[in-house]
């Protein structure tokens, strides 16, 4: 008895419908779950930008401060080394902060060579009580690096009072320090210490 040759599997028309014709028709994204992704991603970024920014301008106060105190430090060592009265000079052109250290006998109006500080930063409205002339802050030490210009220097970006950040020169010898703002005054009503 010979056997008929075999044909293959019956496959019945049913799972031929349900059967995809090309096995790449169900790769990729539909154009709904593409949204709901880009949604997604657009939530998180408006929540995440704010602290972000934020952060960005908290860290140019900063470098500032540190600048402006490095700023004081080098005149103070140049009043030292030179033996004669160096003052340190600051103001505020074109919303950018500017700093220059020029001898004593010089007014600062006549400094020639003025360093801008970071975009962005500004002096604060409150707690600048370094001595102010012409429109200039300003701190003078002599050739022992001494002062009688005590004060402090308090700077901001676009954050409220507790981003201030201040330099304080604090004694006659010449000692700074730097602070930062506080939500409560000191003793002398100030909110930067």
């Amino acid at each position: 008895m010979t056997q008929a040759p075999s044909r293959g599997p019956k496959v019945s028309t049913t799972s031929l419908l349900l059967r995809p014709k090309d096995s790449q028709s169900q790769a990729g994204f539909t154009l709904i779950e593409s949204l709901i992704v880009a949604t997604i991603i657009a939530i998180m970024a408006a929540i995440a930008l704010p602290s972000w920014l934020g952060f960005l301008d908290q860290r140019r106060v900063n470098m500032t401060q540190d600048m402006v105190y490095q700023a004081l430090r080098s005149t103070q060592q140049d009043a030292s080394q030179n033996l004669q009265s160096q003052q340190f000079s600051l103001r505020e052109r074109n919303n950018r902060i500017e700093w220059a250290s020029h001898p004593a006998s010089v007014s600062a109006i006549q400094a020639s060579h003025w360093t801008p500080l970071i975009e962005g930063v500004r002096l604060a409205s409150e707690d600048n009580t370094l001595p102010k002339k012409a429109g200039l802050h300003y701190a003078t030490f002599d050739h022992r690096g001494n002062t009688t210009s005590l004060g402090r220097v308090t700077i901001v970006g676009s954050g409220g009072r507790t981003s201030h950040r201040c330099v304080v020169v604090s004694t006659l010898l010449g000692a700074m320090r730097r602070g930062q703002g506080q939500t409560k005054p000191n003793s002398d009503g100030r909110y930067c210490y």
